[in-house]
């Protein structure tokens, strides 16, 4: 099993390298090293197990969202929508303003785990018209939403709240909130700047106050389309895929759009990026190779370096895994405990897990990164203006950064003013 778990690992790596270098599809070819995993090490590893390792719910969850988009950006809707608003806003006040409806949205009530499936749709057209980079804004938007997140109002605060109550915690996420929404306010303007935020490209209407027609019966439909599809996920918890394909079924029906026009709009090679890795992904986790590198990591804990550990572990699980359903369980409960041996403080920990499990999210075979690339890639010229492999290694860059700022910010005791 320790050649299993090793082997997987430099399989993952190695495939991630040579997507970059050969300008390779990186899920096929993390789905070619599974099935040479399978015939290596037969008896420990099945291609049922690579099988599983392929998630239906983020096929669909992608698939519907990028479906109904493909229609709504074919007729011309999301183009003149983001330019009404470019005319409203200036370009270099539409990350500010993604960031502010990002947590509003979450903190709201609904969390994170919508909202990141929504704001990179809007944000990036409207970044595209613009003349600000696409990346850039959807990213800024998405740590919004993740600024939000452990608001008292939302569903993941309930879960972090019981969680810390079974170790005898006070089950009060205020704190962790302003500790995370300080990590995030500091990571977005790190990637303001490395992004050049305030260049703006002169593009073919960016920046430029145009006089626009309105919006046409198709096109009432399908924004009417696009705000029951917030209202529902935001609010009434459907499932973000499901209603996708619901809703745009129907404006295929009304003629508000072409079915094959939306199926070719729909990124597939981005989907098979994602889905591919995810496959190779399930074998590291079942050989423990994750646990290999989560052990390594808490080795070498002690009393001052619990909490900086404590976010690089939840970090380097989140690479690969749910903040919410992985990272979380997993680690939240350790805190009490490790805080009682060590002499940490547990909200601290705990604090600690909760923002490497979240701001470590932007990898590309994560649900956030991979919506980012899949709304980046249904762009014009996207391939030739924003090629998937430097996404790809940019996401990655983003995810280690932000794992950075949360380590120097946890070694110099920032944290403690708020927990």
């Amino acid at each position: 099993m320790n050649a299993l778990r090793i082997l997987s690992l430099i399989f993952l790596f190695t495939a991630i390298v040579l997507g970059f270098l050969r300008k390779t599809n990186v899920g096929v070819l993390c789905i070619g090293f599974a099935m040479i995993l399978t015939l290596l090490f037969k008896g420990q590893v099945k291609a049922s197990d690579v099988v599983a390792g392929f998630s239906t719910s983020l096929f669909i969850q992608m698939s519907g969202v990028m479906f109904l988009f493909a229609i709504v950006n074919g007729n011309g809707t999301l183009e003149l929508l983001a330019k009404k608003i470019v005319n409203l806003v200036p370009a270099r006040l539409i990350p500010l303003v993604m960031f502010i409806i990002g947590m509003g949205l979450s903190a709201a009530g609904p969390g994170s785990i919508p909202c990141l499936a929504i704001i990179p749709v809007i944000a990036i057209p409207i970044s595209v018209f613009a003349g600000i980079d696409p990346i850039m804004t959807a990213i800024i938007g998405d740590m919004g939403a993740m600024a939000g997140r452990m608001s008292p109002l939302t569903p993941e605060a309930a879960v972090i709240r019981n969680l810390m109550e079974e170790q005898g915690m006070v089950g009060d996420t205020v704190p962790i909130m302003l500790c995370t929404a300080l990590t995030c306010v500091i990571t977005a303007i790190l990637v303001y700047i490395y992004y050049k935020g305030w260049k703006v490209e002169r593009l073919s209407s960016a920046g430029e106050k145009e006089k626009l027609p309105s919006f046409s019966w198709k096109q009432w439909l399908s924004l009417a389309g696009l705000i029951i599809l917030a209202i529902g996920v935001l609010f009434l918890r459907w499932n973000v895929g499901l209603t996708g394909f619901l809703i745009g079924g129907i404006l295929i029906v009304v003629r508000c759009g072409e079915e094959k026009k939306a199926i070719d709009g729909v990124p597939w090679s981005v989907i098979i990026m994602v889905l591919g890795v995810g496959m190779l992904m399930n074998i590291v986790k079942l050989s423990g190779g994750l646990d290999l590198l989560v052990t390594a990591l808490e080795s070498v804990m002690g009393p001052k370096s619990a909490a900086p550990i404590m976010s690089l572990t939840a970090g380097i699980m989140s690479f690969f895994s749910s903040g919410l359903g992985v990272v979380f369980p997993t680690l939240v409960p350790l805190c009490g405990q490790l805080a009682t041996g060590l002499g940490a403080d547990g909200v601290l920990l705990v604090a600690m897990v909760v923002i490497g499990g979240t701001i470590a999210g932007y990898t590309p075979i994560s649900t956030t990164g991979a919506l980012i690339m899949a709304g980046i890639a249904q762009q014009e010229n996207a391939e030739e203006r924003f090629p998937q492999n430097r996404m790809f290694i940019e996401l990655f860059l983003v995810s280690f950064m932000n794992i950075a700022v949360l380590a120097i910010m946890s070694i110099t005791g920032i944290y403690s003013l708020f927990v």
